[in-house]
């Protein structure tokens, strides 16, 4: 069954108003859908068309209901500020991965606004503005960001491991998760934003926020391509975004649209098969494919025709030229730039006569006016002429004979277009050189003064040139980084370590360096719980690191089966699973989770099996290891309606017990 079909068993299944009423989740790839109210979630099988569970929230009333991806867990929200996960083949498995913290007792819960998720990264947006990241193989906090006070209306992550989150003033912020001091922002009239969309392999994503239409996004420039990029003829519902570039959009009257972005492949095919009119035209619906290499190649394919019609012109053949261009003229992008090239070849006689007397300043006026004159063979000469005045100009200001500089750029005084290059000589010369010195030898502090100075400096070539290079730079240690060649990485560090412009990010990067070092160290003895605990202190191994990744899987495999323990309640299961990783200190809130579930789902079974004592013992051990919560809250209600005896609680008994105890008992960890 494929998306739309999916979705149409969906509202077969379910009525669409009830589903408009209730919070809902789709999981597409499982054939899942789940609905929620305050206090129970309902697992329904799309492909059946059958109920397979109902799962009831002891954590208060649910706000928010997501499946997570590539798992068998939904994660909730709850007005009083809990995030819970829920395994829903086996609600027993059920845990809170964050709790919202009072700072004085008579404050309101603050509550989770979003959702987002990226491999085993969990975003959570708040209502106050905060977006805090979760690594759901530890349910540690891996980092906090404070962008706004306005509430998140919604977030996602990109491919490019970047986070967008947007706030319900309609102000949207892109944070570069591996960089430092990388927070762009941008305010917008899009209001309560519903959903956030990455297309990927791109810097776009969509933005589901006005009623009907959807709004196309560049985050790599932080700006609004299109505001309308898709319009429909109904309010829309909710929009599903998948890996192929389908997308899918519910209107809000059940209908569903089937829409397939287009990507470059289909851009190239056109290019290939020399449809130039039906490449552009998918550009133009498709904007988000200007950046691509496809692109660049299109409108190489394009300049040949045009400089090919530019020739014709040149040797008056108006026909020819008109014949070359002929299908070109309806792509809508190039309208008005080949009708100037033919506006302005009825000048070109004009611009001849006026190159050939050597009136200058008439000249770049007339080429300034109809930048396609700029081709031709006389404008070329011409700037030749400048160039080499130019020269021999700047070579008198270095003799210091300021009156022969002059004499070379007389015929030039009076064109407007060369004013500022003139006056650089003339008058900044000195500054001018210094700069250009500067850049060579990358001499930033020099570079800095001399910007201060001339702001007009930041548009010359080499300073442009200079500013690539060194992002360039940024780039390349960041991926020999994760690639763990931190001697490359360590050489690239030192080559800009006399730039101020990048000290703060070359100080991450030698951190960065060091914490990798000191993991391959780690891995390499063999020394696995201890490159756990070092991951979990230093964020930023997270985002791009491969033998962070090939941890973080290996982990993820122990916890499924460890999970699988947990549900029989076979806590000899999940220790000898996990074995030494059992005391990983930074992950004492995952492994306590999965103990939780074993020693409940073991009082379960004796409950059921009406082994009220075995049940009773583990009911205390629990509150001796654990503590108090609401799982054991429902399990003790439980025994004593099965077994009809009042459990003797003692007062403290109900005191509060840290959740990393556990790892000084003696029942656990032995």
């Amino acid at each position: 069954m494929d998306d739309l079909a999916e979705y149409h068993a969906i509202f077969k299944l379910m009525d669409f108003t009830l589903l408009q009423k209730h919070l809902t989740a789709f999981s597409l790839e499982k054939k899942l859908l789940a609905i929620a109210n305050e206090s129970s979630i309902y697992l329904y099988n799309t492909k059946t068309k059958k109920q397979i569970s109902t799962i009831k929230s002891y954590d208060g009333v649910i706000t928010q209901l997501f499946f997570v991806p590539n798992s068998q867990h939904l994660i909730t929200a709850t007005a009083d500020g809990r995030v819970i996960l829920y395994n829903y083949r086996d609600a027993r498995y059920s845990v809170r991965i964050y709790s919202w913290v009072k700072k004085y007792k008579t404050q309101l819960p603050i509550r989770i606004s979003a959702f987002a998720f990226q491999k085993h990264l969990l975003a959570l947006g708040t209502s106050d503005g905060k977006v805090t990241l979760i690594n759901l193989n530890s349910y540690g906090v891996v980092d906090e960001f404070s962008f706004t006070n306005a509430a998140i209306s919604t977030l996602c992550f990109d491919d490019k491991k970047r986070v967008i989150t947007m706030d319900a003033h309609g102000e949207i912020f892109v944070q570069d998760l591996q960089r430092v001091n990388s927070l762009k922002s941008i305010t917008t009239h899009l209001t309560a934003s519903k959903q956030l969309l990455p297309i990927s392999q791109s810097d776009f994503l969509l933005i589901h926020s006005n009623k009907d239409s959807l709004t196309l996004f560049d985050t790599k420039k932080c700006k609004i391509i299109k505001n309308n990029y898709l319009t429909f003829h109904k309010d829309i519902s909710f929009v599903q975004l998948t890996q192929e570039r389908n997308l899918l959009v519910v209107l809000q009257n059940r209908e569903i649209i089937h829409i397939t972005l287009q990507n470059r492949q289909n851009l190239e095919s056109l290019r290939l098969h020399n449809m130039i009119v039906e490449a552009y035209a998918l550009v133009e619906a498709n904007p988000q494919l200007l950046d691509s290499k496809e692109y660049k190649e299109l409108e190489k394919a394009y300049k040949i025709k045009y400089l090919n019609a530019l020739k014709a012109l040149q040797n008056a053949d108006e026909s020819r030229a008109e014949q070359l261009l002929e299908t070109c003229k309806t792509i809508q992008s190039k309208e008005e730039e080949i009708a100037l090239l033919f506006r302005a070849y009825k000048h070109y006689e004009r611009f001849q006569t006026l190159c050939m007397q050597n009136m200058y300043a008439p000249a770049y006026a007339l080429s300034s006016k109809y930048p396609p004159l700029q081709y031709s063979k006389e404008y070329i000469a011409m700037e030749k002429r400048y160039k080499k005045a130019y020269t021999s100009a700047q070579k008198q200001m270095l003799l210091a004979d300021e009156k022969k500089a002059k004499e070379f750029l007389s015929p030039y005084l009076s064109v407007l277009s060369k004013k500022e290059s003139i006056n650089l000589i003339l008058k900044d010369n000195q500054d001018f050189l210094s700069f250009l010195d500067a850049i060579k030898e990358s001499n930033y502090g020099q570079i800095k003064r001399l910007l201060s100075k001339h702001p007009n400096f930041v548009h010359l070539p080499p300073y442009q040139d200079f500013q690539e290079r060194l992002h360039t730079t940024l780039q390349k240690i960041n991926s020999l980084l994760n690639a763990a060649a931190i001697q490359d990485a360590q050489k690239l560090i030192n080559s800009l370590k006399h730039i101020p412009l990048v000290e703060d990010e070359l100080m991450f990067f030698e951190t960065k360096a060091d914490r990798i070092q000191e993991l391959l160290t780690r891995y390499e003895a063999s020394q696995f719980k201890e490159c756990y605990e070092l991951l979990d202190a230093q964020p930023s191994l997270y985002f791009g690191l491969k033998l962070a990744d090939m941890l973080e899987k290996h982990w993820m495999k122990l916890m499924i089966k460890c999970e699988k323990y947990a549900l029989y309640g076979q806590i000899k299961g999940v220790k000898k699973t996990l074995q030494e990783l059992l005391r990983t200190k930074s992950r004492t809130k995952r492994v306590g989770a999965l103990l939780r579930v074993s020693f409940i789902v073991e009082i379960e079974n004796h409950i059921v099996q009406k082994q009220f004592n075995s049940a009773e013992n583990f009911i205390y051990s629990y509150i001796d290891i654990f503590g108090f919560d609401t799982n054991l809250q429902r399990i003790m209600q439980e025994y004593e309606k099965k077994s009809s005896q009042k459990l003797a609680i003692v007062a403290d008994k109900e005191a509060r017990v840290a959740r990393d105890a556990w790892l000084e008992n003696e029942l656990i960890v032995s």
